[in-house]
């Protein structure tokens, strides 16, 4: 998994037209798909592109506000920094290197979405973000975000401003065009 630099989700039964939206996005974007494989959970690819995935999303982002039908097959775009287990002391390590990333006036907040793993979303973001003591946590306007995609046994993780992550239907709602599900 560590190849992989970017996770997207999508509707599962529409995965083929998921996959050909990914590619074309990524292409319009400047960069290229090394692969595309469907991930253990079903509705998330994992994806290796051949540039910087953060440079990549926030023009697929900013495309995406300017035409919200960009993307109707898709929903979240995540870049991943690093791969580890999804064990807690592994995940907080890595949040805490993430975090050496966050200015001391900067403000962060934690995104997370777990998939097959025992402990609540709650106990593992309260677990991952007690340690931190840079910046300030700020869940509505944050700087940084310290983005944790787990899935099963492995989770992606990765530090990014807002305009380096992709949650369609929040921008749909920013931007006035209806939500998709």
């Amino acid at each position: 998994m560590e190849n992989y630099n970017l996770l997207v989700t999508y509707q599962p039964n529409r995965a083929g037209m998921a996959e050909r939206e990914v590619r074309r996005c990524i292409n319009e974007a400047g960069d290229r798909v090394v692969e595309l494989t469907s991930s253990c959970i079903r509705g998330v690819f994992c994806i290796e592109t051949s540039g910087d995935a953060k440079q990549t999303v926030s023009a697929i982002r900013e495309e995406f506000r300017e035409d919200p039908g960009t993307l109707t097959n898709t929903f979240h775009w995540i870049p991943v920094d690093l791969w580890v287990k999804a064990t807690l002391d592994d995940m907080a390590e890595a949040a805490h290197e993430l975090a050496k990333g966050i200015g001391e006036n900067e403000r962060w907040m934690m995104h997370m979405h777990k998939r097959r793993h025992d402990m609540t979303s709650e106990e593992l973001v309260l677990a991952l973000t007690e340690p931190i003591s840079k910046g300030k946590v700020d869940l509505r306007r944050p700087d940084k975000i310290i983005a944790v995609e787990v899935l099963g046994g492995m989770a992606g993780m990765s530090l990014v401003t807002r305009e380096q992550i992709i949650d369609a239907n929040r921008i749909r709602q920013e931007v006035g065009t209806p939500m998709i599900r």
